[in-house]
């Protein structure tokens, strides 16, 4: 068996694989706060843009197309007057919930002064 077959089948090559690919769609800016957001609920664009400051609201927009194509969101044109549209977590998004509640009490216990 050579190195790479070896370390293919190391116990932490799949978890390594894994946060790869977690980093590579949460870790945009903007991504992960986008998910933390609907994880209180449904919401429209214009609610999610005042929640999550700074963002602009072409990246937002491009943030929540990446989310939806990844199945973490769902997008819902509503009926008008005015039409609008409300995002939501999918149960894929949803099952993040205790993962970002995990990094939000590490965060506050490790990186936000007190």
């Amino acid at each position: 068996m050579s190195r790479t077959e070896r370390d293919k089948n190391a116990e932490g090559w799949v978890s390594c694989e894994a946060l790869t690919a977690v980093f590579a769609l949460l870790g945009k800016r903007w991504s992960g706060i986008v998910v933390g957001t609907l994880l209180s609920g449904p919401a429209r664009f214009t609610e999610i843009s005042r929640q999550v400051h700074g963002v602009s609201e072409r990246m937002l927009s491009e943030r929540l197309n990446e989310l939806t194509a990844a199945g973490l969101i769902e997008r819902t044109v509503l009926a008008g007057p005015p039409v609008g549209v409300e995002y939501r977590l999918t149960p894929r998004g949803e099952a993040l919930r205790p993962a970002l509640d995990e990094l939000g009490l590490w965060a506050t216990q490790h990186l936000i002064a007190t």
